[in-house]
């Protein structure tokens, strides 16, 4: 109140005597803090938080299966739409299909709007698997004060599974995390990556798949696994890629690739002016990892969803992008297929041109593609 007080006084010409002086920015600052007091305690322009969706899917189709849901990082549809990704991304995405084919499995894909652009992932996160459409921080924080609220991994954990995060780009604390009602949330710490350094937060993605794979996916008599990894390889600036490591066991130490693949990684500074060619390298090193784990896996029962969280800033995704991304699911369960296709996926790696649902609405259409009808 001080401060703001000063600085009022200060921008209407009556400055007072021996007091600091306060800068207009830090007086919008203060003030902002104090409309924000005033509307959570009036309720005064608070949005309404949409209302739950049902979520009492029997998952029956998915009984069984270890069911992976990747948010790619960037990944929107201009991947599918710019003339230069399509070149640049056609041998690593015909890879990726040989990979869900020779492990005896098949997919299929759409495109849905997501609830954020160019940023703020967690939009995007919390809308699918809280079914709730949220654009914005103060749907948010308020969705996040109702802690008995459902969501898509309660939904799982009633089935049987065992629901875990994994949030390699997770440092700190992250108390929202108990709205979602994981049973384990493994942030950078529990992760431990050893390796060289890359992108904002040093570990890669398929470091954090191997170590979600070491620490759940290999163990022997255990529940389902339903597990969220948001991926964070494929982040602007988009460089440098890390290598992709084969031996997915090398991968987990500390001195994870050879000396020539790791110089040849370092040696492509951004180029600001244009950060398409390196989007192009952090997709082909995405795709390159998800087909290598189904390789590593083959032998799993497994359903993997991916889903792009938002589009890339628009100096990628050029001026008036659309908000949509694509969603691809991976399975060998041909009811789930079947399901999946009749929700609005279609066969294939190309996702459907129009949109299906937004990014809340996929997550009853996974619901339902992943249960058996109920008896009438």
């Amino acid at each position: 109140a001080i401060v703001l007080a000063l600085g009022a006084l200060q921008v209407a010409g009556f400055p007072v005597p021996y007091a600091p002086q306060v800068l207009p920015p830090v007086s919008l600052a203060y003030a902002s803090e104090v409309v924000e007091v005033v509307r959570e305690a009036s309720g005064w322009g608070r949005k309404p938080v949409p209302p739950a969706p049902a979520m009492d899917a029997n998952l029956a189709r998915v009984r069984g299966a270890d069911v992976l849901l990747i948010f790619l990082e960037a990944y929107g549809v201009v991947a599918w739409e710019q003339p230069e990704l399509v070149r640049e991304l056609s041998a690593s995405r015909e890879g990726l299909v040989r990979d869900i084919r020779e492990t005896g499995r098949e997919v299929v894909s759409a495109m849905v709007e997501s609830t954020t652009f160019g940023g703020e992932s967690w939009l995007a996160q919390v809308s699918l698997l809280a079914g709730t459409e949220v654009r914005d921080q103060d749907v948010y924080i308020r969705l996040m004060a109702e802690p008995n609220r459902d969501t898509m991994v309660k939904a799982f954990g009633r089935r049987g599974f065992r629901t875990v995060m994994v949030m390699p780009g997770l440092q700190r604390g992250w108390p929202e995390g108990a709205f979602y009602g994981f049973d384990t949330i493994y942030g950078t710490k529990a992760l431990n990556y050893q390796g060289p350094p890359f992108s904002w937060w040093d570990l890669t993605d398929q470091f954090a798949l191997a170590r979600l794979d070491q620490l759940e996916v290999a163990k022997t008599s255990r529940a389902p696994l339903f597990a969220v990894f948001p991926t964070i390889s494929s982040h602007a600036p988009f460089t440098p890629a890390p290598p992709y490591q084969p031996d997915w066991q090398k991968v987990l130490t500390a001195e994870p690739y050879d000396q020539p693949a790791l110089a040849a990684a370092y040696s492509g500074p951004a180029d600001w002016t244009n950060l398409t060619p390196s989007y192009a390298e952090a997709l082909k090193y995405a795709t390159t990892t998800l087909g290598g784990y189904l390789r590593l896996r083959a032998d799993r029962d497994l359903v993997l969803v991916i889903v792009g969280d938002h589009q890339p800033a628009a100096m990628v995704s050029g001026e008036g992008a659309s908000w949509d991304v694509p969603v691809h699911i991976v399975t060998s369960r041909k009811a789930v297929l079947e399901g999946l296709k009749a929700q609005g996926f279609r066969d294939g790696l190309a996702p459907t041109r129009q949109v299906i649902a937004t990014m809340d609405g996929l997550m009853t259409k996974l619901l339902d593609a992943f249960s058996e009808p109920d008896p009438k």
